[in-house]
């Protein structure tokens, strides 16, 4: 039974040190060593899996609208509050006893669209991470399918003492 048990742990520990890539938040891909990858050799290291590939490909393309849409949307609004606080629209008429000021309204035009732009930059910002995410789990398992180690024995001896070491 404890031999069982014992195969299983070490082909459990095998499987998860297989899994060589890992998804943070931000899009941010890491590697086995905890190092963050760029997405140009992520793209390299997905190229023998089409699949993961295009998955990820679509994710990075989603993100990419979405920050224009995000961006864009807070430009627009920005720009249409800074322009409406600093621009006079008032117009004066009448005589110098009784003058009269009419003011106009400013036009709000673009801050509408930039607030649809950021209001439909969520769903697009929500939906990359799922998809980078499954391209990820998608190319561990195929590190998981094709990954089989190969164990070495060494024996080893001294004057003293004799001895077999594994390594995985």
């Amino acid at each position: 039974m404890t031999k069982k048990l014992s195969i299983l742990f070490f082909m459990l520990t095998l499987a998860s040190y297989s899994q060589q890539l890992t998804y943070r938040s931000g899009g941010a891909v890491y590697n086995a060593e905890d190092k963050k990858i760029p997405s140009n050799e992520v793209r390299q290291l997905l190229a023998n899996n089409p699949e993961a590939l295009a998955l990820y490909n679509s994710g990075r393309t989603k993100k990419t609208f979405g920050n224009v849409f995000l961006y864009g949307g807070i430009g627009l609004v920005a720009t249409n509050v800074i322009i409406g606080l600093t621009t006079d629209n008032t117009t004066y008429s009448g005589n110098s006893y009784y003058p009269s000021a009419q003011s106009e309204k400013t036009n709000m035009t673009a801050a509408i669209i930039g607030g649809v732009l950021i209001i439909a930059s969520i769903p697009i910002k929500i939906g990359y991470s799922k998809k980078v995410k499954s391209a990820i789990e998608k190319y561990n398992a195929g590190l998981a399918d094709t990954y089989k180690p190969a164990p070495k024995t060494t024996l080893i001896a001294s004057s003293n003492q004799i001895g077999v070491r594994i390594e995985f």
